[in-house]
């Protein structure tokens, strides 16, 4: 199946030495001098959303400048499919490449559009009333699905039915990160 992603800039050996140190000093009692640790590779569908953004002045600003116009503008969303997380898209260092991988590694989301729309409306609206100020007014343009690749490193044999302990390493190269 041909599949929209991110293109993969880690393979799977960088990403298991990566979840060794992940894995921390009580991980690596767990899994002991010689883990046995299965790699597997999985796709997650992401929804990139883009928004159009327009400010109307103040009413003081309106009514003391009377031909300001108003601004339009765009802003990008990701939103996770997974976890319904988002996040700002600037989307700079990311390639988008067409990709056929098998039916069995692709996760779809499991939010609905509407759900990752509003989450995302939330996030844009922070953003621009701290940066841009005004009465903003948000509306979804575009609505664009792509898959975000992934190793994960199962410590110990993955059975069904049984708790195993799992390390997921974004295999993009891309990191999200909270700034306040």
């Amino acid at each position: 199946m041909k599949i929209q992603s991110f293109s993969i800039q880690m393979n799977a050996e960088e990403a298991r030495a990566r979840s060794m140190k992940q894995a921390g000093p009580l991980g690596r009692m767990a899994v002991g001098k010689n883990p046995d640790i299965h790699m597997r590779t999985i796709f997650i569908e992401n929804k990139i959303i883009t928004y159009r953004m327009t400010n109307q002045p103040s009413p003081l600003t309106s009514w003391l400048k009377k031909d300001k116009p108003k601004h339009h503008s765009l802003i990008r969303i990701i939103a996770n499919g997974s976890t319904c997380g988002v996040s700002y898209y600037d989307g700079v260092g990311t390639d988008i490449v067409e990709l056929d991988v098998e039916e069995e590694q692709v996760q779809y989301s499991d939010y609905p559009d509407d759900k990752l729309i509003s989450r995302g409306n939330v996030l844009a609206r922070r953003i621009l009333r701290r940066r841009v100020g005004g009465n903003i007014s948000l509306e979804p343009v575009e609505v664009e699905s792509v898959f975000r690749p992934y190793h994960v490193a199962f410590f110990g044999e993955p059975v069904e039915g049984r708790k195993v302990r799992y390390l997921p390493i974004a295999a993009d190269g891309c990191s999200v990160k909270r700034t306040c």
